[in-house]
């Protein structure tokens, strides 16, 4: 059975892609687990957050990363996603200040499938 939503409010999707050195992997991936995205996904303004990591080679020792959080509209993260999205950045700094790159995209959710496992 495949579940197709229509998304009432469009979700917005604001991606973080993020290059750290490998050496800072395990500790920066316990930090965000932990206490960054914990910290700043309130279910109110960031209603989730995820981390991804791309599998993609790469001609130095960094890792690329892309974290995403999900607005429950356009007009809330206009409202309060930069406060929202300034606080993680400020948690990152904290620990990682010049140890990352990072760019961001800014998408609007329209449409998702999903369909229900077996396992």
């Amino acid at each position: 059975m495949t579940s197709n939503k229509i998304i009432a409010n469009n979700p917005l999707l604001y991606n973080i892609t993020l290059k750290i050195h490998q050496d800072l992997e395990s500790e920066w991936l316990s930090a965000m687990k932990n206490t960054f995205l914990p910290e700043c996904t309130d279910g109110k303004v960031i209603v989730s957050s995820q981390i991804n990591q791309l599998l993609i080679e790469s001609e130095d020792d960094d890792l690329t990363f892309a974290i995403q959080f999900i607005f429950a509209s356009k007009s809330i993260f206009d409202e309060e996603g930069l406060p929202a999205l300034g606080k993680f950045l400020k948690l990152l700094d904290s620990q990682f200040l010049r140890k990352y790159v990072y760019f961001t995209t800014k998408m609007e959710v329209l449409h998702y499938c999903t369909t229900p496992s077996d396992n």
